[in-house]
């Protein structure tokens, strides 16, 4: 009885703590935990290199890091010798061929990569020595083999060369160098001709200048035996010969002295790539350090911030938007808002980016965002802590910038200490946008007009041109003087003489085709037949499973994806049923196109053939054959635009038709290869359905 009698209690008094509660307000946030990092013991060796070593013995698996503390320097006409270095590195040793190495670092299943100033490895605890004295002889002794370097030379140069016409590859290389400069390290970029003065000696030459035990720390965090670490370490890492420490100048990076637009122009681009930057001075000891992160998360830090939230969820202009700013202890920090649009609201979401940018330094931010970000950003710190290499990164960068010892166990209490006045005055502080470069790349010929028409505080902005490599230029010319007399329609008719002729094209009922691609390894297979009566199925498969099937059957059009289906309707069917046509030139009238002009495909001439507001081609201007279809569609309440290359046209049954072409598939292009070609075989109608 007693026991019922404690329950009868216990349920009141917890009833009455209910209803003392206003549930209409919200709750008061706690103090901000004191994070628990455990200290590094720490030693330093005869030659310079710093020890940390951090106890964690809930798993076991050890996390080994060293890391370079090197000056920026800048490479100049060599750039890229510090990018084959990082690639040759932990290739074996003079003492252990690569295959050897390889495959011992594969039996243990270790992780272990390097790069341009250090190394990484995390191992179960019992292979801990021997991924030790690897990581140190693959350090102290690298293995560089001239037939290896021109090896991965090459795949550089190909790389680069493949890069070429990407669009996000030139966007990044041009604001990086309107930002820093040329002559400076973050500002300078890779060439074939930097790359191709590269020798292996040079190579040599930087990791002697690079890989030294003066500024070098060795970071290791997890399960080790604490009685035997420091005798391996140094039986290791002993030998390791210190060097003079090499500094070089560089430009000190400097704003713009007024806020202007910087164009690329990018032909082949299907979309706008969008950036608002301007450097900064700023690193982790600063005290606006935490009001600056604050106001970078509630600006662009993610979905929940306000550039996603304006440009993504409420205009529609893009699948994301997002802010960063990064502080340097070496040189200047930089501000970055950018996002990637479609080319026909370019001038719109720029005026988006500056009106978002302005709204955070003039307007004070409610209390409620403000305790959202810092939740947020809260959570992410506290599990990154569970990630060995984080913990290491925190100990070396408390080494290294000179940190108070407890920057990170107070790190969630200096972030609850930010107000909404610390939020807006770092945002007028830092988010220069009187000062700010807006890099815009994209496909001059749509977007121009409009940027050159952006305003800022009732003022047109500037524009300045610059190409694929950051070089001042003329502002381009659309006006490409044309054949007298060429129409849209002439172009089209054009096509279809080039092809086969109208009689050869208009005998054609039906067609099949199979084409194979391989992403990332993997072998893909695309299965298309059509009809004449507007009927259309395009199945995608890998490892002989249907990833992607999109159908169109006269009146009707859906995709389906792993069993999701999405009907099309409105503009979208428009383009689905005008895409179902064997060849849709064919039924094309003189008033449903428009020649927009000749634009470069892949650096030759094209004429820019408009067939609908969803869909342009482009035919070459010397054989009139069909090099790009650029479509632009609406999914899930975004539009996306997308464009297929056609190449390698060759005679099928009186019909010239190209047997490659290439297309997005997620980041990158694929090319597929078609190697069957079928017209008029009987097809069966049920496939449609």
């Amino acid at each position: 009885m007693k026991k019922y009698s404690l329950l009868l209690v216990a349920v009141f008094a917890l009833s009455y703590s209910n209803a003392q509660i206003d549930r209409t307000k919200q709750p008061e946030p706690g103090p901000a935990p004191v994070i628990q990092l455990n200290d590094p013991t720490s030693f330093i060796l005869k030659n310079g290199l710093t020890v940390l070593l951090v106890k964690n013995s809930k798993l076991p698996q050890v996390s080994i890091s060293l890391t370079i503390d090197n000056p920026l320097r800048v490479e100049g006409k060599k750039a890229g010798t510090n990018t084959l270095l990082s690639t040759m590195m932990g290739k074996g040793s003079t003492s252990i061929s690569k295959n050897n190495f390889e495959e011992e670092v594969d039996y243990m299943g270790a992780h272990f990569h390097f790069n341009t100033d250090g190394a990484h490895a995390s191992v179960l605890s019992r292979y801990f020595s021997r991924i030790l004295t690897l990581i140190a002889d693959a350090t102290i002794h690298p293995n560089f083999v001239l037939e290896e370097f021109e090896k991965e030379k090459t795949k550089l140069l190909t790389g680069l060369e493949a890069s070429e016409k990407d669009v996000t590859t030139v966007a990044n290389r041009v604001q990086n160098l309107v930002s820093y400069g040329v002559n400076h390290p973050y500002g300078e970029y890779l060439s074939k001709e930097t790359v191709n003065n590269v020798t292996l000696e040079d190579v040599k030459k930087a990791y002697e200048t690079n890989f030294n035990p003066k500024k070098g720390y060795i970071t290791i965090v997890g399960d080790f035996d604490s009685n035997t670490i420091k005798k391996e370490i140094e039986t290791a890492f002993g030998s390791w010969k210190a060097k003079k420490t090499e500094v070089t100048s560089f430009e000190t990076p400097v704003n713009a002295e007024a806020t202007k637009v910087v164009f690329v122009d990018m032909p082949n681009s299907v979309q706008s790539e969008l950036a608002v930057l301007n450097t900064v001075s700023l690193d982790k000891k600063n005290p606006d350090y935490f009001p600056v992160i604050v106001a970078n998360q509630i600006l662009g830090g993610g979905g929940e911030a306000r550039l996603f939230l304006n440009l993504r969820e409420d205009k529609g202009f893009t699948y994301g938007a997002y802010s960063q700013i990064r502080p340097s202890n070496k040189t200047k920090g930089r501000f970055k808002a950018s996002t990637s649009v479609r080319n026909a609201v370019t001038d719109s979401a720029v005026v988006e980016l500056i009106h978002e940018i302005n709204r955070i330094a003039f307007e004070p931010v409610t209390k409620e965002e403000l305790e959202l970000i810092k939740a947020k950003y809260a959570g992410s710190f506290v599990i990154g802590l569970e990630d060995p290499e984080t913990i290491a990164r925190y100990t070396y960068t408390i080494k290294t910038e000179n940190l108070d010892p407890d920057f990170y166990r107070t790190f969630l209490q200096n972030l609850n200490k930010v107000s909404v006045e610390d939020v807006q005055r770092v945002a007028k502080k830092y988010f220069l946008l009187d000062k700010a470069q807006i890099v815009i790349t994209g496909n001059g010929r749509d977007v121009l007009d409009g940027i050159e028409n952006i305003s800022y505080k009732g003022k047109i902005l500037p524009v300045e041109y610059r190409d694929q490599y950051g070089v001042l230029v003329e502002q381009p010319d659309y006006t490409s003087m044309m054949p007298e007399g060429l129409t849209a329609k002439s172009v089209i008719d054009g096509y279809i003489n080039a092809i086969g002729g109208k009689e050869n094209l208009s005998a054609i009922h039906s067609i099949k085709t199979q084409s194979e691609a391989s992403f990332q390894g993997i072998k893909i297979e695309m299965v298309l037949q059509k009809t004449d009566k507007k009927q259309s199925l395009v199945e995608t498969k890998m490892m002989g499973n249907v990833l992607q099937k999109q159908v169109v059957n006269s009146e009707y059009a859906y995709m389906e994806v792993q069993g999701q289906r999405l009907d099309f309707s409105g503009e979208s069917l428009e383009l689905m049923l005008q895409d179902a046509d064997i060849f849709l030139e064919l039924s094309l009238e003189e008033d449903q196109v428009e020649l927009m002009g000749i634009t470069q495909i892949e650096g030759k001439d094209a004429y820019e053939v408009k067939i609908s507001n969803a869909l342009t081609n482009f035919y070459d201007t010397e054989s009139f054959l069909k090099v790009q279809s650029r479509q632009t569609v609406e999914l899930m309440g975004n539009s996306q635009t997308s464009s297929i290359n056609f190449n390698n046209y060759k005679m099928v049954n009186g019909v010239l038709v190209p047997h490659s072409f290439s297309m997005s598939l997620g980041p990158e292009a694929v090319e597929f290869n078609t190697t069957t070609f079928e017209f008029n075989t009987p097809i069966d109608p049920t496939v449609f359905k």
